[in-house]
C-alpha cells in the first residue's frame, strides 16, 4: 500500500464519514451469513470511498479480505489496525480500525477506554479500547476523530459502563474539536445516556439528530439506533 505525502494530512473541506459494526461470527454464526455479508460490505465500501472509514468489530478475516481489494491501494487508503485483531494467542480476537482516503493523522494512537469493574468478578475481561487520529483542519487547527465501540446489552451494567466511557471522554478530552463515531450501542430509550448528552446538549452535538428528520428516516432510525456521531 501506498504511503501517503507527509504533507497530505489535511482533513478534505467537505468530508465523508462511514462507520459500520460489521459484526463478528463468533456467536450464531449460522444465522448472519459472513461469507455473503463481507462480500456485501466491501462492495458497499467501493461504491462510496469515504474520506474516512470507522469500523468495529473487524476480525482477521475480513481484514485479509480488505487488504486484498484494489480500489483500497488505487485510492491511497491509509489504515490504523488495532492489534487485537492480529492477536493469535486472544480467543476470538476483533477490534475497530480506521481508513483515511489519501491522506494520514498528524497523529494517533490506541488506547485502553478504563472502566470501573466489579472486583468479585473474577472472569478475565476484554478490555474496551479505541482509536484516535489527529487531523488538520488547517496550520492551525486540528480535529481529533475516535471509532469506539461501547459495551453492548450483553455485558454486565452494560448502561453504567457506557454512561462511564462517555463521562470518560467529555472530561478528558483535552482538545475543543473532536469527534466520537462507532456504535455506541444505545438508543433514544437509554435513559441514562441520553440524560448525560442532554446536560451537555450545549457543549456537544449529535449530528444524526442534527442532520436528519427523524419523522422522515424513522424506519432507517431505528434499524441503525446504534450508530451515532457525537461532536464537539
Amino acid at each position: 500500500m501506498k504511503t501517503p505525502s507527509i504533507d497530505n494530512v489535511f482533513i478534505p473541506e467537505r468530508c465523508q464519514f462511514l462507520t459500520w459494526n460489521i459484526l463478528f461470527d463468533y456467536y450464531q454464526s449460522e444465522f448472519i451469513y459472513t461469507n455473503q455479508r463481507y462480500e456485501e460490505i466491501l462492495k458497499t465500501l467501493k461504491s462510496f470511498l469515504p474520506d474516512i472509514i470507522c469500523l468495529q468489530e473487524v476480525t482477521i478475516k475480513f481484514l485479509n479480505l480488505l487488504l486484498d481489494e484494489t480500489w483500497l491501494k488505487e485510492n491511497n487508503y491509509y489504515i490504523i489496525i488495532m492489534g487485537n485483531i492480529l492477536e493469535n494467542n486472544q480467543n476470538q480476537p476483533y477490534g475497530q480500525l480506521m481508513l483515511m482516503k489519501n491522506f494520514r493523522p498528524r497523529a494517533f494512537s490506541i488506547c485502553p477506554l478504563d472502566i470501573s469493574e466489579d472486583v468479585t468478578n473474577t472472569r478475565k475481561k476484554r478490555t474496551k479500547q479505541y482509536i484516535i487520529a489527529r487531523f488538520a483542519l488547517n496550520l492551525d487547527v486540528t480535529i481529533d476523530v475516535i471509532n469506539l465501540h461501547l459495551h453492548s446489552n450483553h455485558t454486565l451494567n452494560a448502561n453504567e459502563k457506557r454512561c462511564q466511557s462517555l463521562e470518560y471522554f467529555f472530561k478528558t478530552m483535552n482538545t475543543q474539536n473532536y469527534m466520537l463515531i462507532g456504535d455506541f450501542n444505545f438508543g433514544d430509550y437509554d435513559i441514562k445516556e441520553q440524560n448525560i448528552l442532554q446536560r451537555r446538549q450545549y457543549q456537544i452535538h449529535d449530528l444524526w439528530k442534527d442532520i436528519y428528520d427523524l419523522d422522515e428516516v424513522k424506519i432507517l432510525y431505528f434499524n441503525h439506533i446504534n450508530i451515532k456521531l457525537i461532536v464537539q
